[in-house]
């Protein structure tokens, strides 16, 4: 995705990308955050490729939306001084509308791909846009008995001299399974042989806001019997952080 739209929540302090079914980000994808700036018009000698503009100011990397073209995004490929360089935009032309969206410093917000958003320090009105790769959401299984725990470490920190034991609280995890009749659904099993991370989103009711972690995936097992139906059985233990919607 280039230049996805997002929408401010909590007081111009979070921004969170709009389109729901792009909100979970790729862990391993470079994710841009860029901040709208200002406008400037295309020069004399402008194509469909290249945009000419003196000192404009941009680098590679950075969001540009001409808003003559029907609000056309595109990444900045290469650049010199004067002109810069994008995939094409059909029409484009000197006169054209350029608007700016610098790419934002990682150290100005915090990054939350489980749910895509772009948290600031302080709160002031801003246009955000991301770029990145999102992973596509489908469900996986409709489980007739899940289960999942989130905790956390407790390590003992007592000194010597006292008698009751004092602890400081570690840190946290989660873990859980899931059952489904349908064993021929292979969707579990790939994720367990390719031994990567993957976002397992959990929700009871179709209306409930979900809950997310990304998860290793421990066990996939199949059982029968002569009187039963054939059923999976998956564990899973957390990867890094997990997240409530709505919480």
């Amino acid at each position: 995705m280039v230049g996805e739209a997002t929408t401010s929540v909590a007081g111009d302090l979070i921004y969170t990308i709009t389109d729901v079914s792009k909100q979970v980000l790729d862990r391993t994808s470079v994710i841009k955050v860029h901040k709208q700036s200002t406008s400037f018009v295309a020069e004399a000698d402008t194509t469909t490729t290249t945009i000419k503009a003196t000192g404009h100011g941009l680098v590679v990397g950075d969001l540009v939306c001409n808003t003559t073209r029907s609000n056309a995004y595109r990444l900045v490929l290469t650049k010199t001084t004067n002109d810069f360089t994008i995939s094409a935009i059909t029409g484009q032309v000197a006169t054209d509308t350029i608007m700016r969206y610098p790419t934002e410093a990682v150290s100005n917000y915090v990054l939350n791909r489980l749910n895509g958003t772009v948290t600031y320090a302080t709160a002031t009105t801003r246009v955000i846009k991301i770029s990145g790769n999102y992973l596509p959401m489908a469900t996986a299984a409709y489980a007739h008995d899940f289960s999942d725990k989130q905790q956390c470490d407790i390590h003992d920190v007592t000194p010597f001299g006292v008698d009751s034991k004092q602890r400081i609280r570690g840190l946290k995890f989660a873990s859980g399974s899931l059952k489904q009749f349908d064993v021929t659904d292979m969707t579990y099993k790939n994720a367990l042989t390719a031994d990567i991370p993957v976002v397992y989103e959990r929700r009871v009711f179709s209306a409930e806001e979900p809950s997310r972690f990304w998860v290793m995936l421990e066990n996939s097992e199949v059982t029968a019997a002569m009187d039963g139906v054939a059923d999976e059985s998956v564990t899973w233990i957390s990867h890094d952080e997990w997240l409530r919607l709505g919480a």
